[in-house]
This record gives structure tokens, C-alpha cells and sequence, in this order.
């Protein structure tokens, strides 16, 4: 039996984490733009991902 990732999350901007099975629970990988880091839980994974993608918030005036 193959074990596949699977998605968990995306976001407005392109960003998607996936969760991957392991030899000792699960990694989940966080990818924005090609650029991609792995984590040992989703918490970790949403914190890395939104450092890697451009903030929404936009400037008042």
C-alpha cells in the first residue's frame, strides 16, 4: 500500500501545506511560490508558511 501526502490547508495566496505520512507519525510540508519547508505539526507548518507569504494586510491612510 502506497501512503500518499494530502492536503490540509490552502491559502488566498497560493500557499499549501500537506501532510505526509512518516516512519514516527506525520511531517507536514508548507510550499509558497516553489519555495518549501518541512515541520513536525501543523501549528509549525501555518507559523512557517505565513512567514514565507506577503502579508494582506494592507497600509491605512
Amino acid at each position: 500500500m502506497t501512503l500518499k501526502a494530502v492536503l490540509v490547508h490552502s491559502t488566498a495566496q497560493g500557499g499549501t501545506i500537506h501532510k505526509f505520512p512518516a516512519k514516527q507519525g506525520e511531517r507536514f510540508l508548507g510550499c509558497y511560490l516553489g519555495t518549501c519547508k518541512f515541520s513536525n505539526n501543523l501549528a509549525e507548518a501555518t507559523a512557517d508558511l505565513a512567514s514565507l507569504e506577503p502579508s494582506t494586510n494592507t497600509p491605512q491612510s
